[in-house]
């Protein structure tokens, strides 16, 4: 059994326990309801919806003329007590329940208007909870500029409609959670530091190896001796595996539960900014991690280390589809290192574009001719963009050394970059080889375009449900979780 398919089975049997409980909770609102008093409510319902004049609402009970979606002669239907029990529980997806209040459930004595806004607001607080998993709670170009996405169409309510004829809306928002590995892992993740959270773990110190061992155990990292679970935690951290409790790994460590959980809690936001099919063949960049792996038929076919921008350059968040490869590439230096960087050089050296192999263009701008010296090294990938951020090689290797890897101007350089394009273009190491001796510029297609996601992962997780970190490195996380924590709806996507 894939972990996919043990997903959609917990997920399926979460359900199912959901529903159980909402019922048993919930039992005492059924109250028989004669047709002549569905009637009334129908038309309450239909008279309330055209006041309201929300297009979701109007769309939904257009074509039932007000008959409502959520109550039966039997009062709360069985699907609103499983949707709004499932309401309830959003805090697990890592969302804020706050943003799906219900109105007072009805009961024998309630009267129509009442019972008409009961229904619309459980309708509502459907609508927003389908919309934010499936698209994600907060819209992101109203949190960071340098954000772009695909542009996905919002059928929810349609899918709705669908499903209330089925008597099946819970089934439905439970099928909208994200459906990769990662998610799953996440939101358990969460639960587990949530629940750390409410007796939150003490400082550690160096010479507490007791406390250590606990520690590493709380959070995931368990091996037969202590060393080799540091070791363990380091690794998944990004830190120097070597098995001591440095500053840098006891820094991690004291990192607060609650904070972890926030962090968690916004790296499952982002997942569901993303398509949930991400493509058979996909390249993955995580900023934060400075990592790349190229994911084919869900395995890791290639990874490789990368530098992403310095913190005063951030390489955005983004979706592309890389078309071509271009090895030996000529490098059109952006306007705004000419104006800041190179400028500056020629005017103290006039030879200073012939020493970097550099010249004028016919449209006034500076290119470099391919060459050891080229920034873009031997290869460039191709996938346009309104950022104009691509993946591409350098010459200066040494960067790739370090774990401090945001130095670039926003583009990403990759450290296999050569065994990336060998393998998306399907050529052998010599056959690569020969591209590149020939010093010649040569365009490659792509037999098929390749997804590229370049994503911002700062919870990352690993074997066993483990959950490694990453520095924020753009403050990325801090400004997502001071809207969680502010319960604001400054940034909500409606």
């Amino acid at each position: 059994m894939t972990s996919t398919q043990r997903y959609i089975g917990l997920a399926a049997l979460g359900l199912i326990l959901t529903c159980g409980a909402a019922y048993l909770a919930l039992h005492t609102g059924k109250q028989e309801v004669s047709p002549e008093s569905q009637s009334h409510l129908a038309r309450a319902v239909a008279s309330a919806v055209d006041r309201q004049s929300q297009a979701g609402l109007s769309s939904l009970y257009r074509d039932r003329h007000g008959k409502p979606v959520w109550l039966d002669a039997n009062g709360t239907s069985s699907d609103a007590r499983a949707v709004m029990a499932l309401l309830q529980t959003a805090d697990r997806q890592g969302l804020m329940p706050a943003r799906y209040k219900v109105g007072i459930i009805p009961t024998a004595n309630t009267d129509d208007a009442a019972r008409a806004a009961f229904e619309l607001s459980l309708s509502r607080a459907a609508i927003a909870y389908a919309h934010d998993m499936e698209f994600g709670a907060f819209e992101p170009g109203k949190l960071f500029s340098d954000v772009s996405l695909p542009k996905r169409q919002d059928d929810t309510v349609a899918q709705i409609k669908e499903a209330a004829g089925r008597g099946a809306i819970a089934a439905y928002l439970v099928s909208l959670e994200p459906k990769v590995a990662e998610y799953a892992i996440l939101k358990a993740a969460l639960l587990r530091y949530r629940g750390a959270a409410i007796h939150p773990w003490a400082p550690l110190a160096t010479a507490d190896k007791a406390a250590l061992v606990q520690r590493l155990q709380t959070e995931g990292f368990t091996a037969p001796h202590p060393t080799d679970a540091l070791k363990a935690f380091q690794t998944a951290n990004g830190l120097d595996a070597t098995g001591r409790l440095d500053d840098k790994s006891l820094a991690s460590l004291n990192v607060s539960p609650r904070d972890r959980m926030e962090q968690i809690a916004v790296n499952l936001e982002r997942w569901r900014w993303l398509p949930r099919d991400l493509g058979r063949q996909h390249i993955m960049v995580n900023v934060p991690s400075a990592s790349l792996v190229l994911v084919k038929d869900g395995i890791a076919a290639v990874t490789s280390r990368v530098v992403v921008g310095a913190p005063d350059k951030p390489t955005p968040i983004l979706v592309a589809n890389a078309i071509a490869v271009t090895i030996n590439p000529v490098w059109h230096v952006p306007k705004s290192i000419v104006d800041k960087e190179i400028k500056p050089k020629l005017d103290a050296n006039p030879d200073y574009l012939e020493a970097k192999n550099m010249a004028v263009a016919d449209d006034g701008g500076i290119i470099q001719r391919p060459g050891p010296s080229n920034a873009l090294g031997v290869a460039k990938f191709e996938m346009p963009n309104g950022f104009a951020v691509y993946l591409h090689d350098t010459p200066s290797k040494r960067a790739f050394l370090s774990d401090e890897r945001a130095l670039s101007h926003g583009c990403v350089r990759v450290e296999r970059i050569q065994t990336l394009a060998e393998t998306v273009l399907e050529l052998t190491d010599e056959e690569m080889a020969q591209k590149i001796a020939s010093g010649e510029t040569s365009r490659q297609p792509l037999k098929h375009v390749i997804p590229v996601y370049i994503q911002y992962w700062t919870a990352i997780p690993g074997p066993q449900g483990a959950i490694g970190f990453r520095n924020d490195v753009y403050g990325r996380d801090a400004k997502m979780i001071a809207v969680l924590r502010g319960n604001s709806q400054r940034f909500a996507a409606r």
